[in-house]
């Protein structure tokens, strides 16, 4: 994944603190610049003090310091801090003037607004394109249509949800005694799917933002979401088990009903925080956990939790 590193340019203007404005001026028009929005104020051992706002400097007398012209402390980050983290974190601060250090404070240079800009970009699209099932280097749409590549981009995520339908429809083929004894029980499978996965997503959509600007510890992430999903699963939980009773009159199969919803959804929070987290502890890309593979892993669950629970209740 790129790196401050990546998207800094060296090709920025510095000086003293104790320079004058006339001197810096004169540095700025000696040289072409790839980023001007800033001024670097740099000591002897090339450690970044602060930094001068262009506009600030070009209204300034000729002959005032720096150091009197200094603006905001800029965002100051290390070099092999991840880009879109960088990027995330200059736009939380409504802050286009990022530096890069090393690890001993040295100043290296400065990310150029519109390079943070287009690497958020490429995340959210690449992010968008995994959320719905398709690889990372899936054609851009402003590229020629290939149908190979399309193919080749889509068809292994496909493969993973075919292959995650059979196990959940092998789970509920365990179970079909009790299917068959009570029909009722298929008339709720998909409400337990659905809200399973509508409750895993809205998890996974929090906690990979959060991971993305930063560290996520992960017992304060489970009891957190798993307290979370205790109350959803108890609100939605007791609103189906009083629909159905109302409805069918049946106090065992509103209890099946009820009981499966609160236990999918602690299930389905804890799923969705341990997967992302597992694969950014792993190198791979946390946003790969909000596609096939965890919404595969909740359905199975979904169905064994399910079908379990009304064997139990009803037999």
């Amino acid at each position: 994944m790129p790196t401050a590193a990546d998207l800094m340019t060296a090709s920025v203007p510095r000086a003293g603190p104790e320079e004058t404005v006339a001197k810096a001026l004169d540095s700025l028009r000696a040289s072409p610049w790839s980023e001007v929005g800033h001024l670097y104020l740099l000591d002897d051992r090339s450690q970044l003090v602060g930094q001068v706002p262009i506009e600030r400097l070009l209204v300034a007398p000729a002959d005032s310091t720096l150091a009197s012209l200094r603006g905001d402390p800029p965002i100051d980050v290390r070099a092999g801090e991840d880009a879109e983290t960088v990027a995330l974190l200059a736009v939380e601060r409504h802050d286009a003037d990022v530096a890069v250090t090393d690890a001993e404070g040295t100043f290296l240079g400065a990310i150029p607004i519109g390079r943070l800009l287009a690497q958020l970009h490429d995340e959210h699209v690449d992010d968008l394109l995994r959320m719905g099932g398709v690889g990372a280097r899936h054609p851009e749409p402003t590229a020629p249509p290939s149908a190979t590549a399309a193919f080749r981009a889509r068809i292994p995520w496909l493969i993973v949800g075919l292959v995650g339908g059979m196990l959940a429809g092998g789970v509920a083929a365990a179970f079909e005694t009790a299917l068959k004894q009570e029909i009722a029980l298929a008339f709720f499978l998909p409400l337990v799917v659905y809200m399973a996965d509508a409750v895993g997503t809205q998890t996974e959509t929090v906690l990979v933002r959060a991971l993305a600007y930063g560290h996520v510890a992960l017992m304060p992430q489970l009891i957190r979401e798993g307290l979370v999903g205790l109350l959803i699963g108890a609100v939605i939980g007791t609103l189906a088990g009083l629909t159905f009773l109302w409805w069918d009159g049946r106090t065992a199969m509103a209890i099946v009903v009820a009981t499966t919803l609160g236990v999918t959804a602690v299930v389905a929070t804890l799923v969705a925080s341990i997967l992302p987290m597992a694969l950014a502890r792993l190198g791979a890309d946390p946003a790969l956990a909000s596609g096939p593979v965890a919404t595969v892993l909740q359905d199975i669950l979904s169905v064994a939790i399910y079908l379990g629970i009304a064997t139990t209740i009803l037999h």
